[in-house]
């Protein structure tokens, strides 16, 4: 046996281990990303939570407060022009509006940078944005004659959530 032929089989022996190599760090890489995709929806997760309880006191209590001013039993209660009305001319009763509307869109925005988990806000209050945004979308629509942006994330948001709870109206 020459060195020709030693170097021609060491070669031959070669490219299976380069292959297998390849092919074990491709399968590191995946479940690398997979651990790290895991990891992510799990900090996503618990954000999430995070985020609704610390919120959800200053949030019921708002809805609470903006309703009774209203008169409106619940999320179901029909909003009327006068209800617009009365939101436009008290200058609480509209930052408390502006407040809760402000909470919901900031879950929005949370949502929309993937911060939040849309799915478990889904399952928390998803029928609370839903209807929150149905009851008030006369508000909604007229504080964007002054910009078409305002709450623009948490609309999005309803849109999508709709698509997710086959919502029918």
């Amino acid at each position: 046996m020459n060195l020709d032929t030693l170097g021609n089989l060491a070669d031959i022996i070669a490219l299976p281990i380069a292959i297998l190599g390849v092919v074990l760090i491709v399968h590191q890489l995946k479940l690398v990303r997979l651990e790290s995709e895991i990891e992510h929806q799990r900090r996503q997760n618990e954000m999430t939570l995070n985020a609704y309880n610390t919120i959800k006191g200053d949030l019921s209590e708002t809805i609470w407060r903006v309703r009774e001013k209203l008169n409106l039993e619940d999320m179901f209660d029909e909003f009327t022009e006068e209800h617009l009305e009365q939101i436009m001319n008290d200058k609480l009763l509209r930052d408390d509006v502006a407040r809760m509307l402000d909470f919901l869109n900031k879950f929005a925005v949370g949502i929309k940078y993937d911060v939040f988990n849309i799915l478990l806000v889904n399952d928390l209050a998803g029928k609370l944005f839903i209807r929150t945004h149905k009851q008030f979308e006369p508000y909604i629509e007229r504080v964007r004659k002054n910009s078409n942006t305002f709450y623009l994330d948490y609309e999005n948001l309803v849109a999508e959530l709709k698509v997710m709870r086959n919502y029918k109206e």
